[in-house]
């Protein structure tokens, strides 16, 4: 049974889930359903274990958007992100044993082959493949990214920002040691590397939560660094606390500020892109719901 089938068996989602469907005129094939219902699995259980620990988290990002504008995935979207005060993030990174197979939160301290800035609970029985990084020895199965949320000083923010992304694209590299196939410029890259990439981890985290003992008036998203400051950059006041969205069925919490978040982001985010323009997100990825990361990569699957 894979997992998408597990999920339907369990009543997580309904039968009619996996369905192919148009919305938003754009086509929802079953392949696509698949993702969701492991990834909505992933965000109910990151969802259980913070109401049993009195966690926070948001729904974010496009998870965020999907919530207010489609109650649920956006159509032509394929993951999910959450947010956590930083406090309650430490804290959740610890359970790990909360989750039960095949069901991981991977961290650099739970997954050594790990080294991404920010942590991410997976499905160890599906396949998110990043090509560049697929010999790493690590956990790629389909995922829910979490992001920590960190109080800003504006002054010397970007200067920050920017030694924090140094250290995110070391640990890029890192990652890409295990690699035979890379290119010319990444070959490089390599072989310079000369690293502790748990030294870099940390002091990424150091960065980021330097100003954390004060209250700030701007809270970010300073560990994901492939976007400008800026957009990840938000008024505290909009995360001081929650309320309940509908997303695909179920409840969860997003920030108050919802719409200031929303407007920042995207401006009218009520209105649709245009339609050649859906579709376009992590090309990067080849995601298969349906095969287990490890046999996906031992069979020789083209990734």
């Amino acid at each position: 049974m894979t997992e998408p089938e597990r999920i339907v068996a369990e009543g997580i989602v309904p039968p009619n889930f996996l369905d192919e469907e148009i919305q938003c005129e754009f086509l929802v094939d079953p392949h696509r359903k698949k993702i969701w219902a492991v990834e909505l699995e992933l965000m109910l259980e990151i969802d259980r274990v913070c109401k049993k620990h009195n966690l926070r988290y948001f729904l974010m990002c496009g998870t965020l958007l999907g919530a207010i504008r489609h109650k649920g995935f956006i159509p032509w979207d394929d993951d999910a992100d959450l947010a956590m005060p930083r406090e309650d993030y430490e804290k959740f990174i610890r359970l790990g044993d909360e989750f039960k197979h095949p069901i991981f939160l991977q961290t650099p301290y739970t997954d050594s082959d790990y080294a991404a800035s920010f942590a991410r609970v997976r499905n160890a029985n599906t396949s998110a493949i990043s090509p560049i990084i697929k010999y790493q020895k690590m956990n790629q199965g389909l995922f829910v990214d979490i992001f920590p949320l960190d109080n800003l000083v504006e002054e010397g923010a970007q200067e920050r920002y920017e030694q924090i992304n140094r250290l995110n694209i070391e640990n890029g590299t890192f990652m890409r040691l295990t690699n035979p196939e890379l290119n010319e410029k990444n070959r490089q890259r390599v072989a310079a590397y000369n690293r502790d990439h748990m030294k870099d981890f940390e002091e990424i985290q150091r960065i980021a939560t330097i100003y954390n003992d004060r209250k700030t008036e701007k809270i970010a998203i300073m560990l994901f660094t492939a976007e400008p400051l800026e957009i990840n950059t938000w008024n505290a006041v909009d995360f001081e606390s929650s309320v309940e969205a509908e997303f695909a069925g179920h409840m969860f919490p997003i920030p108050s500020g919802y719409k200031n978040i929303l407007t920042q982001a995207y401006g009218d985010y009520m209105a649709f892109p245009p339609v050649e323009d859906r579709g376009k997100h992590h090309g990067h990825y080849i995601l298969e719901p349906d095969i287990p990361y490890k046999e996906f990569l031992e069979n020789g699957c083209k990734a």
